[in-house]
Parts: structure tokens; C-alpha cells; sequence
């Protein structure tokens, strides 16, 4: 749980350093078309990827469990070129659709973007040699090599705009550092392979691969297709890149706050109460209620304290150029926050093999926000964006938890009196949020910041809120923080 969450966390801090630098070196124009690119390389990558990072994590344990050497081998070089030949597909298709990329979207984009497709070949290979480290259990290698990357990218990026460089210089700093991270999780991985010694057997076939990746390869574009952020197109025809810099900035930050608490969640806490309860619907039962639990405990905190912080926050990092996306992202905390109440569904889906429901929930999801988009954002610009995720939100967590209490019901469990618990314990900080929007200086706040999280520390433990009957899980750990902070906080 400790590596995948400082994965995380430190992938998320190299992004929002290289973000921080561009955003004061380059016009708000020219930050929005690079912001616009890289949303739309995130959903290429995934197709270019075409399921081998899911077949690599569901085969490569399977061939490594006999020490089949040459098995595994064999497993990452057709891997390997399913990619490659994927990825001249996408490429060429883009370079192709330049001149309607353009047309489309009313901007000079589409050269960049076939630039950066063809770069994205260094992303991909990353991006599944670490699912390949996934499945031999070093999330360590990915936490200690993933800020190097980010560093090396960094240094790149600030010598090539100092010399002259443009957009694509950083495009280009980024395939760099993407292309060391891969080679380090290559070698990482040849050298676990290497030290197998078990007799050839028969290896995972073409057929079996690509059935399974592609298997995988419809819901995981489905689900991308939010990630795609139809808002940055739509802003981009309708309003110009600047405004999608400010929907970027004010829509990445909060949400990679968030995507940290799934991580921290669905280790130890939830993957132990699975293997801990007796019977499989008890244990599926135990797991939702584990991770709900954790949702609830942090998330108040976090939507009051984060949301106070980041509108005197993103101007310092970013400068006063965006300061319109200080003022959105509290909004889209909230509702990052709010989907998170949906985020068990996950466990129920691998658990109950739903995934062609929520396949279902995904359509409908994506669609309702390509409509919203279009008709908010050409009427109402920026705001209209921040209205169309909200929108979204509501819908998600209804049509989920609709969908979850007709298909698997026993598994609905939603321990609302520990949230109001949870919520009174968060109460203090949420006086930081009124504070915020009186203009409270940021130093004053972060006074503010401690205090109240001293407060709320302090109710986590008076209201028993990590006692042994709520996170028996958490008592049974040996980790030494876990140990010191339950020697606290349960009393």
C-alpha cells in the first residue's frame, strides 16, 4: 500500500512541478494548447496500449508462477509488438487527420499532436512495463524511478524553452524521461525473468492474448473517454485554448487529490478485509463497507481543507495569468469528492464479473457529458464546463447506485452513521472554508490549516472513528507509522 501510494503521489507532484513551470514561462494560449494535447495523447496512449498492460498483469504471473523463462519472454515480445504495430496505426491516422483535426477545432493543434503521438511510443512502453511490475508485486522500483523521470523531464524541458525550444521541445522532454522509466522497469523486470530456472512450458498463445486484451479494450476506452475531457474540445472550438488553460489547471489538481484516496484505499484496507471475513458475499460485504469507511474519514477533510486552500494555492503555483481556475476548483473538488461515493462499485464489478454493466453505466456517463458539454459550454464558456461536470457527477453516483442496488444488493452497504461521524470530526476545518473566501491571506490560512487538523485528529479519536469494532484491519498491521498513529488517535 506505503510504494503504490508514493507512486502516485510522486508521479502527481512531477506533473504539477512541469505544470507549474510552463504555466509561467508561457503565454495562457500557448499552456492551454499543451494542456489540450496531452488529454487527448492520455486516450491515444490507452487505444495504442490495446489491452497488453491488462494481459501482461493477467499472463505474466501465470508464466512467472512455474519459473517458465522462456515462456515470459516470449509473453513481453508479442506484447511488444502488438504495440508497436498499434501505435504506426494511430500514428499515421493522426498525421493523416492534421488538416481535419484543425478544422474541427477552430486551432493549430493538430501538428503537435502528430508529434506527440509519434513521442508517445516512450509513454506507452512505461506505461505497460509498469503493469508488468504490477504483476511481480515491485511497486518499490516504480516509487524511487517514477520522480527521477519526472526530474529528468523537468531539466529537459526548462533547457530546451531557454534555448528557443516550443511546445514540442516539452513533448520531447517528456518521451526522454518516459524512455529512461521504461528502460529502468525493462531491466527491473529481465532481471526477475532472468533468474527463473523451471522447464519451458507451453506458452500463452497469440489467440489467448489478444482475445483477452481486447476483451479489456472497449470498457477501459469507454471509461477513458471522461479522462479525454470533452470540455477541452469544446472550449477549444467554441472559446480558444486559454480558457481551456484555465479548465485544465483548475480541473488536474483537485483531481489528482482525489485519485490518491482510491490508492491508499483499495491496499491493505480493503484487499485484507476480503482475505480476512468468512464467505464470499460476508467478505464482499466487509470489503465495501472497509473501503467506505476510508472514503469517509478522509474525504470530509479533504473537500474542506483542499477546497479553502486552492484558490490562494493555484495562483501562487501558476500565476495570476490563471487565476480563473483557482476560482473552479473548488467546484470540481466537490464533485470529485461526490463520485467518490460510487468508488466500492469497482470492488463488486471484478468481484461479480459485472463489467459489461458498468460498461453500460460508462455509455450512458460519457454520452450525457458529450451533450452537456456541447450545450453548456457553447452557451456559458468556462463556468458551462464546470456546470457539465457536476451535471455528470449526480448522474454517475444515481445511475451507479441505482444499478448497484438492482444487481448485487447484499452488497450495498453504505455505513451512513459512521459518515456523519466522520463529518462532525471534519467540522473544524471546514471553518477554513469561509476564512478562504473572505480573503484570508495563505499564510494565515495555513495557520488555520493546523489548527483545525489538530482538532479534527483529536475528534477522530474522541468520536472513535479508528477504533479496533470500525478498521479491525488496520489494528492487525505491522507497519510502523499505522502503529504509531492507531497509538494515538484509537484510544
Amino acid at each position: 500500500m506505503g510504494w503504490t501510494l508514493a507512486w502516485r503521489a510522486t508521479s502527481a507532484a512531477a506533473t504539477l512541478a512541469l505544470g507549474s513551470y510552463l504555466a509561467h514561462v508561457l503565454p495562457p494560449a500557448e499552456y492551454g494548447r499543451y494542456t489540450l494535447v496531452l488529454s487527448v495523447l492520455v486516450y491515444l496512449a490507452l487505444l495504442a496500449t490495446f489491452g497488453q498492460d491488462q494481459g501482461l498483469l493477467r499472463y505474466l504471473p501465470e508464466v512467472l508462477a512455474r519459473d517458465d523463462r522462456a515462456a515470459a519472454y516470449d509473453l513481453l515480445r508479442k506484447s511488444a509488438l502488438s504495440i508497436l504495430l498499434v501505435w504506426a496505426a494511430v500514428s499515421g491516422i493522426v498525421f493523416v487527420l492534421r488538416p481535419a483535426i484543425d478544422r474541427a477545432l477552430h486551432a493549430r493543434v493538430a501538428d503537435l499532436l502528430a508529434l506527440g503521438t509519434v513521442l508517445l511510443l516512450a509513454g506507452i512502453a512505461a506505461g505497460v512495463l509498469s503493469f508488468a511490475l504490477v504483476a511481480i508485486y515491485d511497486m518499490r522500483s516504480q516509487a524511487l524511478a517514477t520522480p527521477v523521470a519526472g526530474g529528468v523531464t523537468l531539466i529537459l524541458a526548462v533547457a530546451f524553452l531557454r534555448h528557443g525550444g516550443h511546445i514540442g521541445s516539452v513533448l520531447v522532454a517528456g518521451a526522454v524521461g518516459q524512455a529512461l522509466l521504461a528502460l529502468f522497469y525493462f531491466l527491473v523486470l529481465r532481471r526477475n525473468v532472468s533468474r527463473r530456472v523451471g522447464s519451458a512450458g507451453q506458452p500463452v498463445g497469440w489467440r489467448r492474448l489478444l482475445v483477452y486484451a481486447s476483451g479489456w479494450l472497449p470498457s477501459l476506452l469507454i471509461a477513458s473517454a471522461v479522462g479525454l475531457q470533452f470540455e477541452s474540445l469544446f472550449l477549444t472550438r467554441f472559446w480558444g485554448t486559454t480558457q481551456v488553460a484555465f479548465y485544465d489547471t483548475g480541473y488536474n489538481i483537485p483531481q489528482r487529490l482525489v485519485a490518491l484516496i482510491p490508492s491508499l484505499l483499495t491496499g491493505a484496507w480493503v484487499v485484507g478485509t476480503l482475505e480476512h471475513a468468512g464467505g464470499e458475499a460476508s467478505r464482499l460485504r466487509a470489503a465495501v463497507l472497509a473501503f467506505y469507511k476510508g472514503i469517509l474519514l478522509i474525504a470530509f477533510p479533504l473537500a474542506f481543507g483542499a477546497g479553502a486552500l486552492l484558490r490562494p494555492v493555484i495562483p501562487l503555483l501558476y500565476t495570476r495569468k490563471l487565476a480563473p481556475a483557482a476560482d473552479i476548483a473548488p467546484v470540481l473538488l466537490a464533485c470529485f469528492v461526490l463520485v467518490l461515493l460510487v468508488a466500492p462499485w469497482g470492488l463488486v464489478v471484478r468481484v461479480r464479473e459485472l463489467a459489461w454493466l458498468n460498461a453500460l453505466v460508462n455509455i450512458a456517463q460519457v454520452g450525457f457529458a458529450a451533450v452537456m458539454d456541447l450545450l453548456l459550454i457553447r452557451a456559458f464558456g468556462l463556468w458551462g464546463a464546470v456546470a457539465a461536470v457536476a451535471l455528470t457527477s449526480v448522474l454517475t453516483v444515481g445511475l451507479t447506485l441505482g444499478i448497484w442496488y438492482w444487481a448485487d444488493r447484499p452488497s450495498l452497504a453504505v455505513p451512513w452513521q459512521y459518515g456523519m461521524r466522520s463529518l462532525v470530526a471534519a467540522l473544524p476545518i471546514a471553518l477554513l472554508l469561509p476564512l478562504a473566501l473572505a480573503g484570508m491571506r495563505l499564510s494565515f490560512l495555513l495557520v488555520g490549516a493546523v489548527i483545525t487538523t489538530a482538532a479534527w485528529l483529536w475528534l477522530v479519536r474522541q468520536l472513535r472513528l479508528l477504533d479496533a469494532d470500525e478498521v479491525p484491519l488496520l489494528h492487525q498491521s505491522r507497519h510502523a507509522p499505522i502503529r504509531i498513529a492507531l497509538k494515538y488517535l484509537a484510544p
